[in-house]
C-alpha cells in the first residue's frame, strides 16, 4: 500500500505539469493507478490499441509526446539531441499494431502458473517463448579470408512478440512453423535439422587467388558484407546466443543468460551469449582468437554493426581489416579481469600499447648499452601499429560529439 501511495503522488505531481487540462486535472486513485500501470506495460511490451479514454492522454504525456505544443530548442545542439532522441524512441520504443495478416495468436492455459514457473522446462509459457523459429530473421553474406560465408540469425518466439521486428517477417512460413503440432522437444529437434540443412546448402564458397569466386561470378576477395534478409528494426535490445559459426539465435534483453540457461532447450548447443552492447554473459569456448568461433570472433561484430551500429563493432571490424595482427597481439595480452569481450578490453588498449612499446624500447636500449629513455620521449616513439590503434581509440566517440 505504501509504495502504491508513493507512486500515486509522484505520477499525480508529474501530471500537474502537463499543458493539457485533461491530464493536469487528473487525480489518480488506487484503481486508476493499477489500470494505468497495466496500460503502460501493454504499451511498452505488447501491442496496445487506443482505449479512447483518459489513459490515451496519460500515456501520451508520460511518453514525452505532444499533440499541439511545440517545444523550442534554443541551440542547434539541443535541436540535434532532441531529434536524435526522437528518432531513437521511434526506432526502439514506438509500437505499431501489425496488420491482421501478420498477426499471430497463441493461447496457453495453466491452472497454477506460479507452480508451473518453478518447474524449469515444465513451464509451458516460458518454453513456448524460448522456442527458436527456423526461419532466419537476419541473413548476412560476407566475403572474408578467401571465402564467401553466410550468417543466419533466428529469433525466439518472444522476440517476434516485440516491437523490434518488421511485421512482414510474420508470414505464412513463420505461422506454419509455430502452429505445427509438435512437442517442445520435437520442435527444437526440427529446428536443428532445418538449420543443419540450410547451412549445408549455403556452404562456404572458396575464392581463388585471382580475386574471382570459384563459381565464376567475379566476386573480389576483399572484405564485403551484405544484408540478404533483415526484418529487425534498428537499435533493438537483445541477447544473442551463438550455436556455431554462422548460426545464432536472437532473443529479448536478458532472455539468454547464465542463470536461466538450464531452462533453455538449446542449453547444450549454446556456446556463448552476448548482449547488444557486446558484453559476454556466458562462454564455454575459451577462444581468444578473432579468427575462431568464440566471443571475439568477427561474425558477432558484423551482426552487432548491422543491428546497432555500435562504435565497438565498427572499431573491431576496422582493426580486423587494417591492424589484425595488432588486434590479436593486444587480445593475447589481455587477462580478461575487466570482463570478456572487446567492450571491456577496448578501454585498456592505450595502456597495452604503451606498455608493449615501453618494453620493446627498454629491451633495445639495454642491448645498445644506453640509458632508459624518458617517458616523454618514449611516448613519442611508439610503434607505428600501436600508435595508429591508440589514436583511433582516442577518437572513439568523435562521431557522437560532432553531432
Amino acid at each position: 500500500v505504501v509504495p502504491a501511495g508513493i507512486l500515486r503522488h509522484i505520477v499525480t505531481d508529474k501530471f500537474k505539469k502537463s499543458s493539457s487540462a485533461v491530464v493536469s486535472q487528473e487525480r489518480l486513485d488506487e484503481t486508476k493507478l493499477e489500470m494505468l500501470l497495466r496500460h503502460i506495460v501493454r504499451q511498452k511490451y505488447e501491442q496496445r490499441l487506443p482505449s479512447h479514454d483518459i489513459f490515451d492522454d496519460l500515456l501520451l504525456f508520460l511518453s514525452g509526446e505532444q499533440r499541439s505544443l511545440m517545444e523550442i530548442s534554443y541551440t542547434k545542439q539541443h535541436q540535434k539531441q532532441k531529434q536524435k532522441q526522437q528518432n531513437k524512441n521511434q526506432d526502439s520504443d514506438a509500437m505499431g499494431v501489425f496488420d491482421e495478416k501478420h498477426q499471430l495468436s497463441i493461447k496457453l492455459s495453466s491452472k497454477n502458473y506460479f507452480e508451473d514457473s518453478r518447474g524449469g522446462l515444465e513451464d509451458e509459457a516460458k518454453s513456448m517463448l524460448n522456442l527458436p523459429i527456423s526461419v532466419p530473421i537476419l541473413t548476412l553474406g560476407y566475403t572474408l579470408g578467401g571465402q564467401q560465408r553466410t550468417i543466419d540469425v533466428y529469433p525466439t518466439l518472444q522476440f517476434i512478440y516485440s516491437h523490434h521486428i518488421h511485421q512482414e517477417y510474420v508470414g505464412d512460413e513463420v505461422k506454419d512453423v509455430i502452429r505445427s503440432k509438435k512437442t517442445f522437444d520435437e520442435h527444437y529437434t526440427s529446428f536443428l535439422q532445418v538449420v543443419a540443412r540450410k547451412k549445408s546448402e549455403n556452404g562456404n564458397t572458396q575464392v581463388n587467388e585471382a580475386g574471382v569466386a570459384s563459381s565464376g561470378n567475379g566476386m573480389p576477395t576483399h572484405f564485403t558484407c551484405n544484408s540478404e534478409t533483415n526484418y529487425v528494426r534498428q537499435n533493438p535490445q537483445y541477447t544473442l546466443a551463438a550455436l556455431e559459426p554462422g548460426v545464432y539465435v536472437i532473443g529479448m534483453k536478458d532472455q539468454f543468460n547464465l542463470f536461466d540457461l538450464h531452462m533453455q532447450r538449446s542449453r547444450k548447443n549454446i556456446q556463448y551469449i552476448v548482449d547488444d552492447m557486446g558484453f559476454v554473459l556466458f562462454d564455454r569456448t575459451a577462444s581468444r582468437s578473432v579468427d575462431s568461433f568464440g566471443p571475439y570472433f568477427i561474425e558477432q561484430y558484423l551482426v552487432m554493426e548491422m543491428l546497432t551500429k555500435h562504435e565497438v563493432a565498427q572499431n573491431v571490424i576496422e582493426y580486423y581489416l587494417d591492424h589484425k595482427e595488432t588486434l590479436q597481439r593486444g587480445l593475447d595480452s589481455y587477462d580478461e579481469k575487466q570482463g570478456k569481450g572487446f567492450i571491456c578490453w577496448r578501454f585498456l588498449i592505450n595502456e597495452t600499447a604503451k606498455a608493449m612499446a615501453a618494453a620493446k624500447t627498454e629491451a633495445a636500449s639495454k642491448e645498445d648499452g644506453e640509458e632508459p629513455m624518458e617517458q616523454k620521449q618514449l611516448d613519442g616513439d611508439l610503434d607505428d601499429e600501436m600508435e595508429s590503434v591508440s589514436k583511433k581509440m582516442k577518437h572513439d566517440s568523435s562521431d557522437d560529439s560532432e553531432e
